[in-house]
């Protein structure tokens, strides 16, 4: 149902009576289900659904309910689901499930429903036609995989009483379509089902919060229950509890007075005090890193300058926010303060010479807390942890026509192979088949029966062999995190196994604008090494500081396109390397900017 993007209308936030009315029927059919404290609502639309109705959480962005136009079920997502994980029981909470196994799994992932024969017992009661029931993998019965409307009456049979075929489940959303790739991942949502805020008006009536804890960490991936530390904000809870418009007007002239301390007590930070940050980051720079000159302005920006700014959120303290707006200006300030010299006109910009360390502002400059190797995580978070570089393979699989090749090599024709693998392979053949050196030259192959399959028809030259054998192997590739084979999600443990077709690139081009001499950088293809696309526009925007704009490809399938202002190749490459792990042979380059010169004239 949901094979296709989501073209979903701006939202608005729902009322607090509304999400009761909604909390009470989920208590009602779906008791276990919880609805975030904020709520948001939007209607969307795809190529098969019209005018449906999407309900998502409006902090985590995680899609919570959706309800189709023609059909008066409220159903929950996956992220519901899994967002309820019960510590107290070992199965799925909410929704009647039926077990099948991965292999069928799979099946649904590529679109099809639930068959009967792809089921097993027992039959929990609630298996009703026309009821919303979950899938789930029986080897993880606490975790569901698909969400759906229930075909048949199963409710309380054996596997003996079921039919033999027909439709079980009518799939609506299963792991890895467009509804379940909104918001946050499954593991993402699973590691934090522990930290999940709870009701805790009355402790006598409802469950503490530190028990809830400490129960699901004990199921969790085998978290440790020990030094569990549990915050409660009590008045923050209250009010998520008592959202009516009697206790906002009771508790206004509180709300007021709080507000008014608040603001008395948070200084703002003026233009000036953020020049002065920068101003003091190039004195840091100087004095304390290693420069290797002359260096591009970009590279100098990004690798140094915004990595030596002090520890302040991004969001508050950046190059928008300075006197000088753009990196060009806020050089040249910085040319005629005496900090540097620089080389170059407009935008293209390099930095040929810096302050003498004898220099007495250098000298006399004291070094302070930097916000080196920052990584955004949300607009309050900032993380300084360097991501672990993903695993990336360039594999070749071997085609029928090379079986009697590892036939002859004692080995399997079915496993992929690297392409040192393959050239130790062919070392191997000739090492054991010494008949194949031609005896007038060795440097020449004479191909034998099995190396004539292998469509060597005529002696080539020995070093030309390997490029024979491995036009016999389909080209494949495999991109995954370390741990991911051992992962809850199907699709997590999908990405070890290699796909067909070459190594994606992560294409980075910069180019002239259409109009004016402006240049933009363009990155596509992130989305193949699992990057956030509007974190890393994020990310870029913030050391760019440059206007940054993702746009759709001109065709579904086509990746999205990052366009950030400015020639900011260098800084994409070492932001995508740093924060999320991507190798550095996957980029392709190409500067297609050119200064624009004016035709001379000819003599007369």
């Amino acid at each position: 149902m949901f094979k296709k993007e989501l073209e979903i209308k701006p939202a608005s936030n729902i009322k607090s009576s509304e999400k009761r009315k909604l909390q009470q029927l989920l208590d009602a059919e779906m008791p276990g289900l919880k609805l975030p404290d904020k709520l948001s609502r939007a209607i969307f639309n795809t190529r098969e659904i019209n005018k449906a109705t999407l309900f998502f959480d409006a902090d985590t962005k995680d899609p919570v309910l959706f309800q189709l136009r023609d059909n008066k079920l409220i159903i929950p997502t996956l992220h519901t689901l899994w967002a309820s994980v019960s510590p107290s029981s070992t199965e799925l909470v909410g929704l009647p499930f039926i077990r099948t196994h991965v292999a069928v799994v799979d099946r649904l992932i590529n679109g099809a429903n639930l068959m009967i024969r792809g089921c097993h017992g027992p039959y929990m009661s609630g298996l009703r036609r026309g009821s919303i029931v979950a899938v789930i993998d029986y080897k993880r019965p606490k975790v569901a995989v698909a969400i759906g409307i229930c075909k048949m009456n199963l409710e309380g049979l054996d596997d003996d009483k079921v039919p033999d075929s027909g439709v079980a489940v009518e799939i609506y959303t299963v792991i890895g379509d467009k509804l379940a790739s909104l918001g946050r991942n499954m593991e993402d949502i699973l590691a934090e089902a522990n930290e999940r805020n709870g009701e805790t008006v009355d402790s006598t009536s409802v469950p503490r919060v530190e028990d809830t804890v400490t129960e699901m960490t004990e199921t969790l991936d085998g978290l440790s229950t020990e030094d569990v530390e549990v915050n409660i904000d009590t008045k923050s809870d209250v009010s998520s509890v008592y959202d009516s418009d009697e206790y906002e007007t009771d508790s206004q002239d509180e709300n007021e007075e709080e507000e008014e301390v608040e603001e008395e007590e948070v200084y703002v930070m003026t233009t000036n005090d953020i020049d002065n940050m920068f101003r003091r980051s190039v004195l840091y720079t100087i004095s304390q890193d290693v420069l290797d000159l002359p260096i591009s302005a970009t590279q100098f920006m990004s690798s140094h300058i915004l990595n030596n700014l002090p520890q302040v959120d991004p969001e508050i303290v950046n190059m928008k926010k300075t006197s000088w707006k753009k990196t060009a200006k806020f050089l040249k300030a910085m040319e005629k303060e005496g900090l540097l010299k620089l080389k170059g006109k407009d935008d293209k910009l390099t930095i040929i010479e810096v302050l003498s360390k004898s220099d007495p502002r250098i000298t006399n400059f004291v070094p302070y807390r930097i916000r080196r190797d920052v990584k955004i995580t949300n607009s309050n978070e900032i993380s300084t942890t360097i991501a672990k570089p993903l695993i990336v393979n360039s594999l070749f699989k071997p085609k029928p026509s090379a079986i009697m090749f590892f036939n002859a090599l004692n080995e399997n024709s079915q496993d992929c192979y690297t392409e040192q693998e393959v050239k130790q392979f062919v070392q191997k053949y000739v090492r054991l088949n010494p008949n194949v050196v031609s005896t007038e030259n060795s440097q020449m192959i004479n191909p034998d029966s099995v190396l004539q399959l292998l469509h060597i028809k005529e002696p080539i030259k020995r070093a030309d062999l390997f490029k024979y054998v491995v036009s016999n192997f389909t080209p494949c590739y495999s991109i995954y995190k370390e741990g991911d084979e051992n992962s809850e999600d199907i699709l997590v443990r999908k990405r070890v196994i290699p796909k067909k077709g070459k190594l994606p690139e992560i294409s980075i081009l910069v180019e002239n604008l259409k109009v004016g001499r402006k240049v933009a950088t363009r990155i596509s293809g992130v989305e193949n090494y699992y990057v956030d696309v509007e974190a890393f526009a994020k990310s870029l925007k913030l050391k760019c500081s440059g206007s940054t704009v993702i746009l759709d490809g001109k065709e579904a399938k086509d990746p999205k396109i990052i366009s950030v202002q400015g020639s900011h190749s260098e800084t994409a490459v070492q932001t995508l390397h740093r924060e999320w792990g991507v190798p550095l042979k996957v980029f392709g380059l190409e500067d297609k900017s050119r200064k624009r010169y004016r035709k001379k004239k000819k003599r007369n």
